[in-house]
């Protein structure tokens, strides 16, 4: 029990030693130490300074506050110190960057960058500030990378506003594809080792971002909208929409694009070629409504095939579930600061937590991923956890469940456990109290999830045509 500490402790360890030399003065260094292992161990959903002035035993919140408001320190030089942390576990070649953007809510008109916009997480125009962010996803773990808050026309515009929010005054306008593409340059620019880069519609559509992977030598599969035009080998333009109606019924191939809790995610799929030997655009659509369509246009340097197009385009979702996490596990929304240097110090003190948690819990290097066998029809491309870090994660941590492999299998009398997730970590770490009662917590959740597992898969097994 004492390892389920000692394992996440030696991580928070080594990243402090990294960004310390950052915070030059020792008031700072600590109040940061300190505020990291807060937002780990906070109970509830609030993570302002008066709940993490109280886990972390000050006396008031001033420490806290001072930390985000008035210590002198460069958040960007912790969020490069940060980075180099990911990269030295998760570091490889057949990385992804996926960038994304997630609305923040908040109430009033002083808080940096807030302003009436479109909010993915309602899917309505609501009062909130959009952050755009850049993940790093490997077969092993996904966390945060890097992050621009976007800055509203009427916010460049007023000049006393910014101001009083202590926007940088060489601050300028710049949409969320020119922030990801600037992002994406930057890693490009850093040598940071990934192979392609995924996102959704709205950097799909920026020709910009896409001639900036193209130029660097890098891959995408990036969402496109219906009306995206391609030209064809013919030498004529035409939308995905209709080339997609022009694909024979034997040109659909169904493939998995990763394996999750219910059962693999598999659809049917198709490529389409262009004039370009490069480039692709390619089509999903659903089993259960052959109507419903999805696109996305491809650029591979060098020869590719359909299931690793797939398996990039599947990548795009784990960037949904670092944000799920960073909110419910590292409070990444959970302040109530208004202004810009100290939004930007909790957003990167939040990221170093939420990538303590996906480290510890990232696979050992080499482990293969357990899986099913592909259901009849489909093809999975082989993964493996492969890349560089530590094999010091405790041996219960890891994926011990067994997946079914035929119909009508008997489940075994021990299923195993999936393997520690983010949110089961950070329980782990926060149990300081009554710890042989939450670790036996912890082995029974685990267990049921790997027994509920096994039983989704026989039922997809079940419903597969023989």
């Amino acid at each position: 029990m004492a390892e389920d500490k000692a394992w996440p402790g030696k991580l928070h360890g080594e990243l402090c030693a990294l960004i310390a030399p950052v915070l030059a003065q020792a008031r700072s260094r600590f109040a940061a130490f300190a505020y990291v292992a807060a937002l780990l161990e906070a109970p509830g959903d609030r993570r302002s300074c008066w709940q993490l002035g109280e886990q972390a035993g000050h006396a008031t919140a001033r420490r806290m506050q001072a930390l985000l408001a008035g210590y002198a320190w460069d958040w960007r030089a912790v969020l490069e110190r940060l980075q180099r942390f990911i990269l030295a576990h998760l570091a490889g070649p057949a990385a992804i960057l996926v960038l994304d953007e997630t609305a923040e809510l908040k109430k009033g008109t002083m808080t940096a960058g807030v302003s009436r916009q479109h909010a993915g997480i309602t899917g309505q125009i609501e009062n909130c500030q959009t952050v755009v962010f850049l993940a790093y996803v490997t077969a092993r773990a996904r966390t945060l990378f890097n992050f621009r808050l976007y800055l509203p026309g009427q916010w460049c515009q007023d000049t006393a506003r910014r101001g009083r929010a202590r926007v940088p005054g060489g601050t300028v306008l710049a949409t969320r594809t020119e922030q990801g593409t600037a992002m994406i340059t930057d890693a490009v620019t850093a040598s940071v080792p990934f192979g392609r880069v995924a996102g959704d519609e709205v950097y799909g559509r920026s020709s910009r971002l896409r001639a900036a992977c193209e130029d660097a030598g890098k891959g995408c599969v990036l969402a496109v909208p219906v009306n995206h035009q391609v030209r064809t080998p013919a030498g004529r333009k035409a939308t995905v929409a209709a080339l997609a109606r022009l694909v024979p019924a034997r040109c659909w191939e169904t493939r998995t694009c990763g394996h999750g809790r219910k059962g693999h995610r598999d659809y049917p799929r198709a490529m389409i070629a262009t004039s370009s030997p490069r480039h692709w655009a390619l089509v999903r659509r659903k089993i259960s409504d052959p109507a419903d369509l999805a696109f996305f246009y491809a650029h591979a340097p060098g020869l590719v095939s359909l299931s690793i197009l797939v398996k990039v385009a599947g990548k795009r979702w784990p960037v949904e579930e670092c944000f799920q996490q960073g909110k419910g596990q590292a409070g990444l929304d959970q302040h109530q600061l208004r202004l810009w240097p100290s939004f930007h110090r909790h957003t990167v003190l939040s990221m170093c937590a939420l990538a303590l948690l996906a480290v510890a819990t990232a696979r050992p290097p080499g482990t293969p991923i357990p899986r099913a066998p592909p259901r009849p029809g489909t093809t999975t491309p082989p993964q493996t956890g492969t890349g560089t870090g530590t094999t010091d994660q405790p041996q219960h941590w890891r994926d011990t469940g067994k997946l079914p492999v035929r119909p009508g299998e008997q489940p075994p009398r021990d299923t195993g456990l999936i393997r520690v997730t983010v949110p089961e970590a950070r329980r782990l770490l926060a149990a300081t109290a009554h710890q042989t009662f939450r670790y036996a917590w912890s082995i029974w959740r685990r267990r049921h999830q790997a027994r509920a597992r096994w039983h989704h898969y026989q039922a997809q097994l079940q419903a597969t045509p023989a």
